[in-house]
């Protein structure tokens, strides 16, 4: 099966200010997010992304493209991982547009994050090292293997 990673980005148009009745909003440029999702759609790494028939996702919407990938392959030499790098090397060349990146491989110290633009999206998502435990059925148990067993004979070994 090999080494695994978990990958996840999101690519956004930057924020633009807008100043009405007294107040501040914030928005995005919408020619801008479709000049951005053109782009990503011309790509290789979209071409090669649309084809897998693992249960990778990806979507755009209100300014952002996000993508999230379970159990990918991520090396260097592989053909999506390279389409992947050229798509971000793109990107990060267009002006007004910010990108975060987090590849988490399965060792607890193989996190790689990468961002890009005056304003990456960081919260989309984060990655974190985690426990799993599923021992919580035994956290309130005082039990011995042997039925009968007293406080006088644990207390007592050679009774």
């Amino acid at each position: 099966m090999g080494y695994r990673s978990q990958v996840a980005c999101c690519i956004s148009v930057d924020p633009v200010r807008i100043e009405k009745d007294g107040k501040t909003d914030y928005t995005y440029d919408k020619a801008k997010f479709k000049e951005m999702i053109g782009f990503i759609k011309l790509s290789r790494f979209y071409e090669l992304f649309v084809q897998q028939e693992e249960t990778d996702a990806f979507g755009w919407a209100d300014g952002k493209f996000v993508m999230y990938g379970r159990g990918w392959k991520w090396y260097q030499e592989y053909e999506d991982v390279k389409a992947w790098n050229e798509l971000w090397e793109q990107m990060e060349k267009m002006e007004g547009i910010s990108g975060y990146f987090v590849r988490v491989g399965e060792s607890t110290d193989d996190i790689e994050e990468m961002d890009f633009g005056q304003d990456p999206p960081y919260d989309e998502f984060h990655a974190f090292s985690a426990l799993s435990f599923d021992a919580d059925y035994i956290l309130s148990k005082r039990e011995t293997d042997e039925e009968g067993q007293t406080t006088q004979d644990a207390t007592n070994p050679s009774a």
